[in-house]
């Protein structure tokens, strides 16, 4: 366990009646709706602990936790299914573990569906809509009693936390942002903060996940749970009903009304293309923007910003194999303030899955749901589970991040910033089939054509992919000592057009390990070379991104920030000529091991996950690798390990 451990961080879960499948003995479900000021009806569930409920059926008031659901708050379950889950009641799928932690700990849990979406009514017009923002403000209003007859609930003591995973943090900081006086914390995990830059990374769609998540949207907004998997409604009867169950199909009716966000997401070219939204108006990819984007319901500030403004303590969660460790990482390094702090552990999108990168990394489960339960403890204190000491890592006032180095010893490391200390950019420089630390060992001419893009990419590379010209390897020299990479890599390639008008790069960042064996996939950058026009990056991409060891190159390492905008597309220049194109990786943190090889493998797609270039053909353009036309991929490595 030591091997794991940064010695702040803890490991193990506290026994507790709850767990994976059920909440604590003796928690009560208030289930009903709650009217909003337009009339929508929004389906809440109320989950009480032990500690709130009198004998004689009074109430004792408790901090709730507040969680707006996109995925249906509970699922109701079919006999005989029901009893060996929860009790007999109804149960979330996605975060009953997370809710039990909380209920364990003495706190309410108020969940509600979102608009269009469960048991609640209306129409979902727009993804994390203003519309739907009030609505978290008016469920608040009503647990607190601000505006309400009847006053405060009589479960609230008055203190509110948001908190929520996903699509569900996006609707939690939206919130938090507004700066409610009953809210004292808020938790996002796995937020998206840059719409475009996570789904369209590179300008290029990322289909796959587009396709899968409103495939289930739909299924779930309409009920149609034989579309989930042909054996659903043999042990599900769908969204948990907050009142009767016509009540139920009225509110279920009015979904199909929703947004279709597949079709207006395969209309877009640009980052500033106009959507109609199911209100009539239109919008851009710019308007879910987080960091920049101004509203006038927040003062004209954005999002995260107006959030720091608000000195919440705010806790961010995210993980190396999702796109939204970016977002996580950028907010943090830009706008931490007292009482933030931001896990990064090797987990995918949702932390559903704990990445294990290499054979010798010994992984263990990380009680995500235990850090929102200490987070929470400490911020919004209960009488009777006061904690017998601050727990390490929120003992301090200042901003915290605690990261996972994969492949390290320990492998829990924390900082008080982002990047970490010590940590710069030094540059590889491309060569024929080989990555070199030195340009001295640059061709005077060199060039290599990027593959044509016909074949599927597969994250499983072989030396037989390269073999068969499907990608382009580079591979340094054996590695003499072990080399940790913290951040985001830098590719910079200058390039020589053929007769293509337009390419796509998806390059990945991975290592030969010192058996030889397959190569191990870390991190991966893409971009499609129409969109190579830059622009300066704003102050949240410029705090996150590590100084260069070498000055005089230092321009061509800074992480690049696109414009994405349609009138900077650009084909690519005549036969013969050259153009830079520069990507960034998503960022990761790596332990290279002693004896292994860097690698970089460059493909021109990835038809699995990414929509094709239409313009793509036979004729790619070569990356050049000389003396005079350099190609480049900068790593953010500690700086104690730059001697190599």
């Amino acid at each position: 366990m030591a091997q794991d451990c940064d010695g702040i961080w803890p490991f193990s879960e506290k026994p507790g009646g709850g767990g994976a499948q059920q909440f604590p003995e003796g928690t009560k479900r208030l289930a009903g709706y709650v009217k909003m000021s337009d009339g929508v009806r929004i389906a809440v569930d109320v989950l009480l602990p032990p500690c709130a409920q009198g004998a004689d059926g009074t109430f004792h008031p408790v901090p709730c936790v507040v969680h707006m659901a996109r995925y249906w708050r509970a699922w109701e379950m079919r006999w005989p299914i029901r009893e060996l889950l929860n009790r007999g009641e109804p149960w979330d799928f996605l975060l009953g573990p997370w809710k039990s932690a909380l209920l364990e700990s003495g706190f309410a849990v108020v969940s509600a569906d979102v608009r269009g979406a469960g048991a609640s009514g209306g129409v979902q017009s727009v993804v994390w809509s203003p519309r739907e923002t009030q609505d978290t403000l008016e469920l608040i209003d009503f647990i607190v009693g601000v505006n309400q007859p009847a006053g405060r609930q009589p479960w609230s003591d008055g203190q509110v936390a948001l908190f929520g995973v996903s699509y569900d943090a996006g609707a939690a900081v939206r919130a938090a942002a507004h700066k409610h006086p009953a809210v004292k914390a808020v938790v996002a995990s796995f937020l998206f903060g840059d719409i475009w830059r996570e789904l369209f990374p590179g300008g290029i769609m990322n289909r796959w996940f587009l396709q899968s998540w409103c495939n289930v949207n739909s299924r779930l907004d309409n009920a149609r749970l034989a579309a989930i998997h042909p054996f659903s409604p043999l042990i599900m009867k769908g969204a948990a009903p907050a009142s009767s169950r016509k009540q139920l199909s009225r509110c279920v009716s009015e979904h199909r009304g929703n947004w279709d966000l597949m079709s207006a997401a395969g209309s877009i070219k640009a980052i500033d293309d106009p959507v109609a939204i199911g209100s009539g108006e239109t919008m851009t990819c710019q308007n879910l923007e987080l960091f920049a984007n101004p509203l006038p319901s927040l003062d004209g500030k954005a999002v995260l910003p107006a959030l720091a403004a608000s000195q919440l303590p705010t806790l961010l969660i995210s993980g190396w194999a999702c796109v939204t460790s970016g977002t996580a990482c950028a907010a943090f390094s830009a706008l931490a303030g007292q009482h933030w702090r931001l896990l990064l552990g090797p987990w995918n999108h949702g932390g559903v899955q704990h990445v294990r990168y290499c054979r010798e990394t010994k992984l263990l489960k990380f009680p995500k749901a235990k850090a929102v339960q200490e987070f929470l403890l400490y911020h919004m204190p209960r009488q009777g589970f006061a904690q017998s000491s601050v727990p390490a890592w929120l003992a301090s006032p200042k901003p915290e991040v605690h990261f996972y180095v994969c492949g390290a010893s320990p492998a829990w490391q924390h900082s008080t910033e982002w990047p970490p200390k010590n940590v710069v950019k030094k540059q590889l420089w491309l060569s024929t089939s080989q990555l070199t630390w030195t340009k001295d060992d640059l061709e005077h001419e060199g060039s290599t054509q990027l593959p044509k893009a016909t074949d599927l990419v597969r994250y499983k590379w072989k030396a037989s992919a390269v073999a068969k010209g499907r990608a382009l390897l580079f591979e340094t020299s054996v590695c003499p000592t072990t080399l940790a990479v913290i951040g985001s890599a830098v590719l910079t390639l200058r390039l020589r057009s053929s007769k293509d008008q337009d390419a796509d790069i998806f390059a990945y960042l991975r290592e030969r390990p010192p058996d030889g064996g397959d190569l191990v996939y870390i991190t991966e950058g893409a971009l499609r070379l129409s969109y190579r026009r830059e622009e300066e990056a704003p102050d949240h991409e410029k705090a996150a991104d590590p100084h260069s060891s070498d000055s005089s190159m230092a321009s061509f390492g800074v992480v690049p920030h696109h414009s994405y905008r349609r009138q900077d597309i650009q084909m690519l220049p005549a036969e013969g000529e050259t153009t830079t194109a520069r990507l960034k990786f998503f960022p990761v943190a790596y332990r290279f091991r002693a004896g292994s090889k860097i690698a970089l493998v460059i493909a021109p797609d990835d038809a699995a996950h990414y929509a094709p270039n239409p313009l793509a053909g036979p004729h790619p353009p070569f990356i050049c690798h000389s003396t005079s036309e350099q190609s480049m991929l900068w790593l953010p490595i500690k700086e104690q390990q730059l001697s190599l």
